[in-house]
């Protein structure tokens, strides 16, 4: 079988669009500032540190990922993990066992919207049983 990948476009255009807002909150706080608004000097110290906490928090670089019927690849095929060690699959993350220790992968936003991922659940429920 050959390696099918979880797609990543619309994350990747997410997290580009998450970083072109901050520049633009940056740039109306410069402003703010250069005019000497108080109250729009806090709003947008306000709504920088929430973009900044969304752009840590969900708009992340998306990580590839990558599948087989054995094995799930990332970082470009660098780390390899089994299906038979996933423990389950909650939210948008897959949970596997590594060394006696729980780890979790995130998987990139819109992964519902690709039919791979339909695929690999269905592999890592196959694998579980």
């Amino acid at each position: 079988m050959t390696k099918k990948r979880i797609d990543t476009n619309l994350h990747y255009i997410q997290y580009v669009g998450g970083r072109i807002g901050l520049v633009v909150v940056i740039g109306f706080l410069i402003y703010s500032i250069w005019i000497q608004r108080t109250s729009a000097i806090i709003f947008c110290s306000l709504f920088l540190l929430y973009t900044l906490f969304l752009l840590k928090k969900v708009f992340d670089k998306p990580m590839k990922i990558e599948f087989d019927e054995n094995y799930i690849y990332l970082e470009n095929g660098n780390k390899m993990i089994e299906l038979n060690k996933i423990i389950g699959i909650k939210w948008n993350r897959i949970l596997y066992q590594s060394g006696g220790i729980k780890e979790k992968i995130k998987l990139p936003n819109f992964y519902f919207m690709n039919k791979n991922w339909i695929e690999l659940k269905k592999l890592i429920c196959s694998k579980k049983k």
